[in-house]
């Protein structure tokens, strides 16, 4: 059990500005999950296959995707990872700064696990992140951890 809880939150964000907010408010929230960064589609792809530089790398306990990325984009990865008869349990978050319905509707349709509006009002955003971790780290069952709880 241990292990698992060891296990990185891989953050798929080409935006360092954006990515640096979020590592800030996990450490500022004191929160206990680790995170693996990559900066683009090809990475999180390889990340999450362990192919390459990451071959060795741990499976993520979930994922949060940026939509809008260069490359490879979001909707490709997500696309790919529940296609994946491994990978498919793995939670994905989209974390995005787009409303846009058709990106919203786009991503539970690839089977997104949640769709988080990503604010650029850091108070707002402290919202979010609090949000997320109350509910994905003390609410919601992961897959692997035998029906517990992260928290």
């Amino acid at each position: 059990m241990m292990d698992e809880l060891k296990r990185p939150v891989l953050l798929v964000e080409d935006s360092d500005p954006d990515a640096e907010a979020l590592q800030r408010l996990v450490r500022k929230l004191s929160l206990s999950w680790p995170i693996m960064r990559v900066a683009d589609g090809e990475s999180a792809l390889d990340y999450l296959f362990q192919r390459g530089a990451y071959v060795d790398a741990p499976r993520p306990m979930l994922v949060l995707l940026d939509l809008h990325l260069p490359g490879v984009g979001g909707r490709e990865i997500l696309a790919t990872l529940k296609a994946d008869a491994h990978l498919r349990s793995l939670p994905v978050i989209v974390f995005s700064n787009s409303k846009r319905v058709e990106d919203v509707d786009g991503a539970y349709e690839l089977g997104a696990n949640s769709y988080l509006f990503k604010p650029s009002r850091l108070e707002e955003l402290e919202d979010v992140v609090s949000a997320l971790h109350h509910f994905w780290f003390n609410v919601a069952r992961l897959p692997g951890l035998g029906g517990l709880p992260l928290g």
